[in-house]
């Protein structure tokens, strides 16, 4: 088992991270039956992209053990997000190449992005942040990790469906923190999110970010 943290998100949420250290061969072994098909039409190449793919696979049907949910089949919507059978379940992946997280909720839509905090945010932050978050930033790598997973779950809380540009979603400036909440604007609504730092000496840094509240007024 390679669970690395398990914990509630929000009412009736949760989050279950996985640390991809098992080799391909031993992921597929530990793939759920119910999950194949759905992995197999995934169509992926790259084998460290079949890895995280497992690996997400494998932390979903870990989180619905411990929640004593049932396993049923992975399918995905018209817009390529994650549905389990005919259940209720609203489900958000993300994973890079150290990690894979998935996130559950059974009351609200929800969004999670987990991310590597590397130097290539500050080389291309103009592409998805305005002026002000940019001086917000101020050449934080972390915080650029965190501007850019938040609109990527808020991305993944609409259901992916179209947002003009990432430019279009106003984060408001936060102070950094190991956790805290942030909130996000999007067509004149504001969003509550929640973050974490992940930091671990086995591990490069990474950031996860949530979008897991009900509406904010």
């Amino acid at each position: 088992m390679a669970v690395y943290n398990f914990f509630l998100l929000a009412s009736n949420t949760f989050c279950l991270i996985w640390k991809i250290e098992e080799s391909l061969k031993k992921l597929r072994l530990q793939l759920h039956p119910h999950f194949l098909t759905d992995f197999k039409n995934a169509n992926l190449s790259s084998k460290d992209r079949m890895r995280q793919s497992l690996a997400v696979r494998i932390a979903l049907c870990c989180l619905l053990e411990k929640l004593n949910l049932p396993i049923l089949r992975l399918t995905k919507n018209e817009q390529g997000s994650p549905i389990l059978g005919n259940s209720s379940f609203y489900l958000s992946f993300t994973h890079t190449r150290y990690l894979a997280a998935v996130a559950l909720s059974t009351t609200y839509p929800i969004g999670v992005d987990i991310e590597m905090v590397k130097s290539k945010l500050h080389t291309i932050q103009k592409r998805y942040l305005n002026r002000e978050e940019i001086e917000s930033a101020n050449g934080s790598l972390e915080k650029l990790a965190i501007y850019w997973s938040a609109k990527e779950a808020l991305y993944k809380r609409f259901n992916k469906q179209p947002i003009p540009t990432f430019k279009d979603i106003f984060v408001e400036p936060f102070p950094l923190a190991a956790k805290g909440e942030i909130i996000a604007r999007l067509h004149q609504k504001k969003y509550t999110m929640g973050y974490q730092q992940i930091v671990d000496r086995a591990l490069p840094r990474h950031v996860l970010v949530y979008c897991a509240h009900e509406l904010r007024v």
